[in-house]
């Protein structure tokens, strides 16, 4: 397994702190507009909803700078193991983690972004999947990375469905900060599928 060439405190390449701005930008910045504006809408705000928003972002804001500044990063692989076993704790079905190949050659800042939507992916899974087994496969090589997360629950026809916040925000658009792809696949009784992509090759 290559070794990590990041050096300690060391600040992060230009690379990473140009997503980091685009994250904070496009999410944090916008989350917080749109409380700020419903603060002004009174009795006709939909205060659960800003509840909601201003809980996810604070969530997601606390993995991603805890990650960022850390002083002992962790793998894409380690990243994974405590994500699946954070939601182990919350879900009523079986979540399993395989791995392939894994050289450890992705950023930290990726590492963070790709943890935070398989984060996602699983929760979206235990509210909404009805699942009994849902399986998180990863495998990274020369900064590239495949992920997929798949539960065997009731599906859903995505051509009449609407995506959320969590598909969106805290998953397309995580994969597209960092120059990559989000597939997500599903049909009534088939379950659904979310397929990362980062990298070349992939």
């Amino acid at each position: 397994m290559r070794p990590r060439t990041e050096r300690p405190n060391a600040g992060p390449p230009d690379e990473e702190l140009d997503v980091l701005r685009r994250r904070l930008h496009d999410t944090t910045l916008q989350t917080l507009e749109y409380i700020a504006n419903a603060g002004t809408l009174g009795a006709g705000a939909d205060l659960e909803r800003v509840m909601r928003l201003a809980a996810r972002e604070a969530t997601d804001l606390r993995y991603l700078l805890e990650g960022v500044v850390s002083d002992d990063p962790k793998s894409l692989a380690e990243t994974l193991r405590c994500v699946v076993a954070d939601a182990s704790a919350y879900a009523d079905h079986r979540i399993e983690l395989a791995l392939g190949p894994t050289d450890d050659s992705l950023d930290r800042l990726t590492v963070v972004e790709l943890g935070g939507a398989v984060r996602e992916a699983l929760t979206n899974a235990r509210k909404h999947a009805e699942a009994t087994r849902v399986t998180v496969f990863a495998e990274e090589q020369d900064a590239s990375a495949l992920v997929v997360v798949r539960d065997d629950g009731r599906g859903v026809d995505l051509s009449k469905a609407r995506r959320g916040l969590g598909l969106e925000h805290s998953i397309s658009a995580r994969c597209a900060r960092l120059g990559g792809k989000a597939d997500i696949e599903s049909d009534p009784g088939r379950g659904f599928r979310v397929t990362l992509r980062i990298g070349d090759g992939r």
